[in-house]
């Protein structure tokens, strides 16, 4: 048992690794240890949430695919962020770290909050272990194309206690 929990206090700090590369040129005095609470700030209630079609679901199933892939190079992932410009930096010292090359995400749903605007639900995953699951993100379309929103890489940046100018 106590090597389980090794185990997975060693996968949480890798997970706390891949998350800190996107930190890097950020910081703040503000630490928010509960990834739970980061996740439910990320998400958007909607009342009229219905399952995506299949076209929405698989858009924006492969733009978080592409984002959240460790091969990915940094103006792919700039380009499928929203406001990739501002995040740019922090994506190109994310493509430089060897451990971030091993983060991918599984999206185990797609649900329409608007015509532009999707909630995700996703697992990041670490060398194929789920680092953080279920986690609720969002998606947004931009000149016709699905984006990860802001919101929901600004959560992933808070875990750390992190900002960047977009958030």
């Amino acid at each position: 048992m106590r090597d389980s929990i090794l185990r997975r206090a060693a996968v949480g700090c890798s997970a706390v690794a891949v998350v800190a590369l996107a930190l890097t040129g950020c910081s703040s005095d503000d630490s928010d240890d509960a990834a739970p609470s980061a996740s439910a700030s990320a998400a958007a209630p909607s009342a009229a949430a219905g399952q995506a079609d299949a076209a929405t679901t698989k858009a924006v199933t492969d733009v978080y695919t592409a984002f959240f892939a460790g091969a990915t190079p940094a103006d792919q992932k700039a380009a499928s962020v929203q406001n990739g410009d501002t995040f740019k930096p922090i994506l190109e010292a994310q493509a430089s770290n060897p451990q971030a090359q091993g983060t991918s995400v599984t999206v185990s749903g797609v649900k329409s909050t608007g015509p532009d605007q999707a909630d995700v639900t996703y697992t990041l995953l670490v060398g194929g272990n789920p680092m953080l699951p279920d986690q609720t993100g969002q998606a947004v379309k931009e000149g016709g194309q699905w984006k990860v929103a802001t919101s929901t890489f600004c959560a992933l940046l808070a875990i750390q206690g992190g900002a960047s100018p977009a958030c």
